[in-house]
């Protein structure tokens, strides 16, 4: 949620200042004010479904497995990119942020492929209290 208000404000910046020197700066204000908000609202609908992926999981939900594997396939298709754009900047930290990233989302997968894991999933819920 911290992400995605501050997506909002700060594109609300952006957009000041690419607006600033123009005769109509309320354009570039709203330009930027609507990126934020496109950017607020992905992440808040991924911050949802990360929500309800993690509710499955607590109830060994077989739903709430699959889901946190694609989850962790998109990350890990987002992180790719930036992964082989590491070699151009030589960005150890970030670089290190990257692969610690994907090496989560590699053992989310992993873990949650395991036989022993899925039969876990597969057993009818408990019943809650």
């Amino acid at each position: 949620m911290c992400l995605a208000v501050s997506l909002v404000i700060g594109g609300s910046f952006v957009g000041a200042m690419f607006g600033a020197g123009h005769e109509n700066a309320i354009g570039g204000l709203s330009i930027g004010f609507l990126i934020g908000i496109v950017g607020a609202v992905f992440f808040v609908v991924f911050a949802l479904i990360a929500a309800v992926a993690g509710y499955g999981i607590w109830g060994l939900r077989e739903w709430g497995r699959i889901l946190s594997i694609g989850l962790a396939a998109i990350a890990l298709l987002f992180s790719l990119p930036g992964l082989f754009l590491m070699g151009l900047h030589f960005s150890l930290f970030f670089g290190g942020f990257r692969l610690f990233r994907i090496a989560i989302g590699v053992f989310i997968i992993w873990y949650l492929m395991q036989p022993r894991i899925r039969v876990l999933f597969q057993k009818p819920a408990p019943p809650s209290a």
